[in-house]
């Protein structure tokens, strides 16, 4: 029996997907590239990074968010926020445009797989040639459907720095850590970003499917996005946190062991008295982070075939791309169930 025989239930998409990821290993590392660039890449360098305390995060920010609470703008604060918002901006683009090649190259080789083919909602489709304007096209619909997300932390991030603003200066629980202490004091914060940042991935992943394999516009890229999510909801759901939960699972506890490594390492620099313990928890240390980033890449990568396989069956069970849904078609996909 051929993988693609699987049923067309989420359980059967996500099966699929993986089935088809664990094969393509080059989706691996494209997927893992993707996920360092838009973002990952400050989860795995945690282990690393030396993390300001409060204290000390307190004698930096105090002065500037009391400038801030008291309607007053410090020239160094215009300064510092100019700089990171041009940084920003940068790595939003050409990161951005970076991401979006990868992310449409590996949806290409998903949907190349042998048992994928026959599934494509069109008995011959033809896939854009110009691959920059696809990677353009992608990132502008990245962009676009992350709109509400960006909107959300633009009003949400007024509320949290005021709510630091206060655990800095009169803090009521010293014991938590500050990060810990913000989030629990703006919750409908947390879940509103947590809400748009999800509809934004679902819409998204869509739109670039839709881009990629069929060759449609942006907006009408987005436009079947939404309503794939309207009409389905459920299974779009599924199809998000499933995953998504996975790559929390495997990013977590990669993190602090890698974390635990480096934690090794410095104490073996510290002494310096056993030049065999330095070397041994060096090759510990790495050995955790490649491994972690190996799970992290496959995770990823099935994470976004998830949505590769669930378009080639879009023609029958989803919205069509050139036809109602469920219409017959003389071609096989309308005689698979």
């Amino acid at each position: 029996m051929s993988r693609a025989s699987g049923s067309v239930t989420p359980g059967g998409v996500l099966g699929q997907a993986l089935l088809v990821t664990l094969v393509t290993p080059a989706t691996w590392v494209m997927a893992l590239a993707v996920f360092l660039i838009r973002g990952g890449i400050l989860l795995v360098a945690l282990p690393i990074l030396v993390l300001p305390t409060p204290v000390g995060l307190g004698n930096v920010l105090s002065p500037a968010l009391s400038s801030i609470a008291f309607g007053s703008l410090p020239i160094e604060i215009l300064v510092v926020a100019t700089a990171i918002a041009l940084g920003s901006l940068i790595w939003l683009v050409v990161g951005g445009w970076i991401a979006a090649t990868l992310e449409a190259e590996a949806v290409r080789v998903v949907a190349s797989d042998e048992d994928l083919v026959p599934l494509l909602a069109s008995s011959a489709p033809v896939w854009p040639t110009d691959r920059r304007l696809v990677a353009t096209q992608v990132l502008i619909a990245r962009l676009v459907a992350y709109l509400p997300l960006a909107v959300a932390l633009s009003i949400g991030s007024v509320r949290i720095v005021f709510v630091t603003y206060r655990e800095l200066t009169s803090p009521f629980d010293v014991e938590s850590p500050i990060v810990l202490r913000v989030l629990l004091a703006s919750p409908e914060v947390v879940v509103t970003l947590v809400v748009t940042w999800m509809l934004g991935e679902i819409v998204g992943a869509g739109a670039v499917r839709r881009i990629t394999l069929g060759g449609v516009g942006v907006a009408r890229a987005l436009l079947d996005s939404v309503v794939v999510l309207v009409r389905h909801p459920l299974s779009s759901l599924v199809r998000f946190w499933v995953p998504t939960v996975a790559l929390l699972l495997v990013t977590g506890p990669s993190v602090l062991a890698a974390g635990a490594g480096w934690d090794s390492v410095r104490s073996a620099l510290a002494t310096r008295t056993d030049p065999a313990a330095i070397v041994l928890t060096t090759f510990l240390f790495v050995g955790l982070w490649v491994v972690g980033l190996l799970l992290i890449g496959v995770v990823s990568a099935w994470r976004a075939a998830v949505w590769t396989v669930a378009a080639t069956r879009t023609g029958t069970f989803e919205a069509s791309v050139d036809r109602r849904p469920g219409d017959w078609r003389n071609t096989p996909t309308s005689e698979r169930l």
